[in-house]
């Protein structure tokens, strides 16, 4: 086996670019990163802008290279999935780059969601039917900009344009492909039906490469200014969420990754396309032996920054809480502090946390979010601490579906940034039930890329190999008794959902009719 290289490892996600080093030893070298502000001119939509996005993964790669003395000599890509931008014939965008969490294509995504083409192209692809995805996107494009729709000559996504920006070609690895809706999971190529339904052709999409294709060595005249090594290559890398798995160890069918930042999302790794019958769960590939399979939810430490800003900041929510998503260190304080002197249950106080729609398991882009139960007593440690356990219910709900599809699960793994919270982490793993592995670091999607790296220059043997070589800070196990009562709990929480829908059509109702007033 060969000595392990040392990677430069570059997550770009929806508000910033982190770029990682890490050693032969699997050692998190540096760590530096770049933001960018989101571009919300209207309501649903959600945007970032391509030159701001490339001027801040450069910045990144130079910050965490400056003054380095042992240079990688190559380069991964982790990505967010589920974006799209028009390219023209002059290799120029002539739109913004629209992220998954633009809600603009609802109307289309609905439509199709509720037809049996749409349970036909799932059912291939693996990507549900929502606003999210690419497929619908270019559905609206066509149908509300069609000077754009007919001006494009190419539609890619944020991997696609750094690694023009590194390499000069327009190419998609297979992960972020398969979560587009285009591809088709058994062929490994964009699907026919999938591209007719939104009116695009192959030509207009980019070249499919696999996730451990060695692409190449970035352009010279960009490695000069970067400050790489004049031979670097570049790995192609995956999805932040696949990644995300390999960089927790979850590599197993009885292994998941649960990752909260400003969304969330549960994961598993399976050998084979697995897919729900009724679309509730995603199905990626990874590469010819390994697929994920799992769902997101919209709502994760977005509540949270909302929450912070009505009960510290200036008595208001953010109007760019997406963006905003660093929850800041006199809030973690409170959360660690003042939520555990609350009951599990927060003393009846429940809260349905769809204030931005949800994804899995209703994909639903008009769910509104609730508190049910207020009453005098309750305090702001108990709506802090209610919006803890929705979330934490709703991504049991997840899971709950991962295992029926999957077989039974045995380890849960976790990562992302509300791991610096224990009293977020300990409510996790009391109402799922299951030991939750803490990684050391919160980089798991870019130690991810490292581990793909290393597989694909032959130095590590196998995937497999990931979770022997992950470092865990330490386990977090439930509590029997509170894990009784947070099921009793989740019963309920169950129910007011049920509840909360049909409130809603009837809260739309009232809305609408106030709007003339």
């Amino acid at each position: 086996m060969k000595q392990r290289e040392w990677i430069l490892s570059v997550d770009v996600g929806t508000s910033s670019v982190k770029a990682t080093i890490f050693n032969g030893e699997v050692e998190l070298v540096r760590e530096a990163s770049s933001s960018y502000p989101l571009i919300q001119t209207q309501s649903g939509y959600v945007e970032q802008d391509t030159q701001s996005v490339l001027t801040a993964f450069h910045q990144a790669i130079q910050l965490v290279l400056s003054g380095i003395t042992n240079c990688p000599n190559v380069l991964v890509l982790s990505t967010a999935m589920h974006s799209l931008v028009a390219i023209d014939e002059f290799n120029q965008s002539i739109t913004h780059l629209v992220t998954w969490a633009d809600q603009r294509a609802e109307g289309e995504a609905g439509r199709l969601r509720s037809s049996i083409q749409g349970n036909s192209i799932y059912q291939k692809t693996g990507t549900p039917i929502h606003a999210m995805s690419p497929l619908v996107k270019l559905a609206w494009f066509r149908e509300n900009e069609p000077e754009i729709f007919g001006r494009a000559k190419l539609w890619s996504d944020l991997k696609s344009l750094i690694l023009f920006d590194l390499l000069g070609e327009w190419v998609i690895d297979e992960s972020l492909a398969s979560a587009t809706g285009l591809y088709n999971l058994l062929t490994r190529d964009w699907d026919q039906e999938a591209m007719a339904w939104c009116g695009v052709t192959r030509d207009q999409l980019p070249r499919l490469v696999k996730t451990t294709d060695i692409l190449g060595c970035i352009r010279p005249e960009l490695t000069k200014r970067l400050g790489l090594g004049q031979n670097i290559r570049v790995v192609a890398g995956a999805s932040d969420g696949a990644l995300a798995n390999l960089g927790v160890g979850a590599v197993e069918p009885s292994s998941l990754a649960i990752s909260i930042g400003t969304s969330g999302a549960v994961r598993g790794m399976v050998k084979k396309p697995m897919l729900d019958p009724n679309g509730r769960l995603f199905c990626y590939h990874v590469d010819s032996n390994h697929y994920i399979v799992g769902g997101p939810i919209n709502n994760g430490g977005i509540l949270l920054r909302w929450l912070q800003g009505i009960l510290l900041d200036r008595g208001e929510p953010s109007k760019e809480l997406i963006s905003e998503n660093e929850l800041t260190h006199t809030f973690y304080e409170l959360m660690n502090q003042g939520v555990n002197k609350v009951a599990p249950g927060s003393d009846g106080l429940f809260c349905l946390p769809y204030l931005t729609g949800e994804r899995a398991p209703f994909w639903r882009e008009d769910l509104s979010g609730s508190f049910w139960g207020l009453k005098l007593n309750h305090s702001r440690d108990h709506l802090i601490r209610a919006v803890l356990e929705g979330i934490c219910y709703q991504l049991n709900s997840v899971v709950e579906l991962l295992a029926d599809l999957a077989g039974p699960v045995e380890e849960i793994r976790a990562t992302g940034g509300f791991i610096k919270s224990q009293v977020w982490v300990k409510i996790l793993a009391d109402v799922l039930g299951k030991p939750l592995g803490v990684l050391e670091h919160t980089q798991g999607s870019a130690l991810g890329g490292a581990f793909l790296a290393w597989y694909a220059l032959g130095q590590i043997n196998s995937l497999e190999e990931c979770a022997k070589l992950v470092p865990l800070a330490h386990v977090v196990r439930p509590d029997e008794e509170r894990t009784a009562r947070y099921q009793d709990g989740y019963a309920l929480f169950k129910e007011l959902i049920i509840l909360g829908d049909r409130a809603y059509l009837k809260l739309q109702e009232f809305s609408h009719k106030g709007e003339s007033l």
